[in-house]
């Protein structure tokens, strides 16, 4: 059996159930010590992201780590010597090689999605150009599920909203530019906050349109695919909404 840093069993435990109990004190460890970093305000902010925080994080935890597989030894393991302080920096040794693998791959990512989640993305739009937000037009506020974190937009800028996970994708038309911008919540929550919007609709469980700026659509009672100015995207409309997007489109008020 494969065993790099030269485990043993003992007279109570075989080596995979030495190795399970060690497994199980690592991972309370990694659990109580999550828990227990989110408490500092510094860490508990998962918009703040940061790869300084994310390292500092790991750093913190696999010590956590280290410590409860150095306490638990003790007590599953007799032939472990006396608490000693370099018997403790073989555990922090072991932890950090063993433990920071999967942390890797985790801060890889929370890299990826950072870049994914909190970059603004913006790209010229295909032979549309709409003109500066009528002056009276009233801003829409879009709230986040994050105090710090709000969205602001006219209305005859919005083409479309998109859930993503625990965010929502907006995509704006601004001048000849269409712009997406992402925002923590869920798609029922800012429908909600658009209800006073009429010329919007929800066409899926997955999208929000302003049916001012629907181009086409194709389909049949089964659904349909519509699509709006300067974007190829194909947003679809469920079966059971194709005869209220029918009524509504295009838009009359």
């Amino acid at each position: 059996m494969y065993d790099p840093l030269e485990f043993h069993g003992t007279q109570l435990y075989t080596y995979p159930q030495l190795m399970g109990l060690y497994c199980a004190t690592a991972g309370f460890a990694d659990f109580s010590f999550v828990r227990l970093i989110r408490l500092f305000p510094y860490f508990s902010n998962e918009q703040e992201w940061t790869l300084i925080k994310e390292f500092t994080a790991v750093v913190f935890i696999l010590l956590g780590v280290s410590i409860g597989i150095f306490v638990i030894q003790f007590f599953i393991d007799p032939q472990i010597p006396q608490w000693t302080f370099r018997n403790f920096l073989g555990s922090v040794k072991n932890a950090y090689l063993i433990g920071s693998l999967p942390f890797l791959f985790s801060m890889i990512i929370n890299i990826s999605n950072k870049i994914h989640h909190d970059s603004e993305i913006s790209f010229s739009a295909s032979g549309t150009s709409t003109p500066s937000p009528d002056a009276a037009e009233e801003l829409i506020q879009i709230e986040s599920k994050l105090k710090k974190e709000t969205l602001e937009f006219y209305p005859s800028q919005f083409l479309y909203a998109e859930s993503d996970g625990n965010y929502v994708v907006f995509y704006l038309q601004e001048k000849n530019e269409i712009k997406k911008k992402i925002i923590r919540n869920s798609i029922s929550q800012i429908e909600n906050q658009l209800t006073s919007q009429t010329r919007f609709f929800r066409t899926h469980r997955s999208f929000i349109v302003n049916l001012e700026k629907v181009t086409g659509k194709d389909g049949n009672t089964s659904g349909y695919r519509i699509t709006v100015e300067g974007l190829s995207t194909e947003i679809p409309v469920s079966r059971q909404n194709v005869a209220k997007f029918d009524e509504l489109y295009p838009f009359k008020g």
